[in-house]
């Protein structure tokens, strides 16, 4: 089984409650799991969202959506990961998709792009980004990882990063073989929504693309290629300054 977990909660300092705000009519979640739903290599969606109240409504939705959901801890998110998989019947053999739900562009063409590449190499973990400076799709991004490599990682993570962040154990422990592949040799923006600019960003590429709502990578990349002005609204936004900021913290912990 390909168990896809997507990451979601509503108390981003930077913008909160994004995961809900509208996108095309769409909370950006709605978008997230509908667009990506298409896909061939996924047997199950489930999002997995925090026990904090203001995530009640996370889980409202998903229950109105008839959408699985699982809720675990709120900054271990690789615990949050790891059991969510197994609440799902994940087991050794199977295979675990991470994406983030402040993707509201993301595709299940890129998805399957992942899983088959990941497949293909027979490797523990694969990824079309999150690998500065040469492997980076953001907004796009998708990790896969074996259940064996991820509850691996469950066991063994001791610093606070790699509890927060679900994948660097896998990626830097020098345990598990890994490998890199972009979706789009010229894809090089930055789409996921972390601020209000970066939601404006979203908004007008949907608006733009609105003839065709299952649009691809490809069309996002023509398009912004044939109207660079859009990403003049959030050229200030940073990749992964999360990741970074807890880097810059980072901690042992018991």
């Amino acid at each position: 089984m390909n168990l896809l977990i997507a990451q979601a909660r509503m108390g981003s300092s930077r913008l909160p409650g994004k995961v809900l705000r509208p996108v095309n009519d769409k909370s950006m979640l709605e978008n997230l799991v509908e667009r990506i739903s298409p896909s061939s290599t996924i047997g199950k969606i489930v999002v997995a969202t925090t026990t904090n109240s203001e995530d009640d409504a996370i889980e409202a939705l998903c229950a109105k959506r008839a959408w699985a959901v699982y809720r675990g801890s709120d900054w271990d998110v690789l615990d949050r990961f790891y059991n969510a998989a197994v609440a799902n019947n994940a087991q050794s053999g199977d295979n675990i998709v991470r994406i983030c739900c402040d993707n509201a562009l993301h595709s299940h063409q890129v998805v399957d792009f992942v899983v088959g590449e990941f497949l293909k190499l027979g490797v523990d973990y694969f990824s079309n980004s999150n690998q500065e400076p040469d492997f980076l799709e953001d907004g796009f991004d998708v990790e896969v990882t074996t259940f064996n490599a991820l509850a691996t990682a469950w066991k063994e993570a001791k610093m606070m990063s790699q509890r927060e962040h679900v994948m660097p154990y896998i990626k830097d422990s020098g345990k598990f073989s890994l490998a890199w592949r972009k979706a789009h040799s010229k894809y090089n923006f930055k789409l996921s929504v972390d601020t209000e600019n970066d939601l404006k960003v979203s908004q007008a590429i949907f608006s733009s693309l609105a003839g065709n709502p299952d649009f691809s990578i490809d069309e996002v990349v023509d398009l912004l290629e044939k109207k660079p002005e859009i990403l003049d609204l959030n050229k200030d936004s940073e990749i992964n300054s999360g990741y970074k900021k807890s880097l810059s913290e980072d901690k042992e912990i018991s």
